[in-house]
């Protein structure tokens, strides 16, 4: 699909529809009280928009793309990204199947930054017996399904969500001065995204890995490939030992495929569809986006889910 997603006008009054009980009953005080015109009724919260949401609006994760990671304070749930990067998540579900990971410590966090893990040694110089892997670094934006474009920050011209990863793209009136007429899509290293380590050789990922716990978009978008995101459990994440290496690493107990773990133990989880105009909306509500397209700052928005029928944001 070429482009970002848009809001239409259908979009939008099947959106408003669903929050008339709220502006019913605002309305409603309004007119009693005769305190508030017209234009003063209150909108609603952003709690409030996503709370009168339809199931429609919701998405269940994909068990085969889905990986569990269990940490001493936690577990943690990532959505693994193929259509980023098919070759890194083919990777990381082999290693996970053959319990590769199991025991693995965490040998590198540096706070604010990210935390490395997935070498066997411990050291940050091991990994798999299995092949390097090609970077995965970017995309191009108009074979990428699923785009939505929420708005520009300081950074890049369109920010935006591919079903809850949040990517960063160049303008697509590009594709006509390029030559190769391709116009670059990437993800973008904010708290939660999952992304692969290297040595300096760009195509040298291998099993090592790091998951973001802090905003570093500048120094590793586009040079590091990301493969997935955490979707729940970012907590647990953040009590990951700290130090290079830490005096107590912390170790992954166990990783596993969700597809390979019995339906009655998986993690009933449901994300917020982020190409649905509701997602706008709740954005646009909690001030990270403004009239202009403006995006506060993508790093520091939630995408909400639900956990066994409980909103989280």
């Amino acid at each position: 699909m070429k482009g970002g997603c848009r809001i239409g006008a259908k979009g939008q009054r099947s959106f408003y529809m669903r929050l008339r009980p709220y502006f019913g009953i605002l309305a409603a005080l309004a007119m009693s009280s005769g305190a508030l015109a017209d234009d003063e009724v209150k909108q609603p919260t952003s709690r409030e928009i996503i709370e009168a949401t339809s199931p429609n609006d919701w998405r269940p994760l994909d068990p085969e793309n889905t990986l569990y990671l269990d940490l001493p304070a936690g577990k943690i749930v990532i959505e693994l990204r193929p259509d980023f990067a098919p070759k890194h998540v083919q990777r990381i579900k082999e290693l996970t199947r053959e319990k590769f990971y199991d025991g693995i410590v965490f040998h590198r966090v540096i706070e604010g930054f990210m935390a490395q893990g997935g070498d066997p040694t411990g050291t940050g110089t091991g990994s798999s017996e299995k092949p390097n892997l090609e970077a995965e670094f970017t995309r191009d934006a108009g074979e990428v399904e699923g785009l939505n474009v929420i708005g520009r920050d300081r950074i890049a011209p369109r920010i935006g969500y591919v079903d809850g990863m949040p990517v960063a793209a160049q303008p697509e009136a590009l594709r006509t001065f390029i030559k190769d007429s391709r116009v670059d899509l990437w993800p973008v290293h904010c708290p939660g995204v999952m992304s692969m380590a290297r040595a300096t050789d760009p195509n040298s990922a291998n099993s090592q890995f790091f998951l973001m716990i802090g905003d570093s978009r500048l120094n590793l978008d586009k040079r590091y490939t990301g493969w997935g995101w955490i979707v729940d459990g970012f907590e647990a994440s953040r009590r990951i030992v700290r130090g290079e290496p830490p005096v107590r690493p912390t170790p992954i107990i166990r990783a596993r495929i969700a597809a390979d773990v019995p339906e009655s133990e998986r993690d009933n989880i449901k994300v917020l569809k982020t190409g649905n105009p509701v997602f706008l909306q709740y954005l646009k509500a909690a001030g990270q986006v403004n009239d202009t397209g403006l995006v506060k700052d993508i790093c520091e928005i939630r995408v909400p889910i639900k956990k066994d029928g409980k909103i989280e944001l």
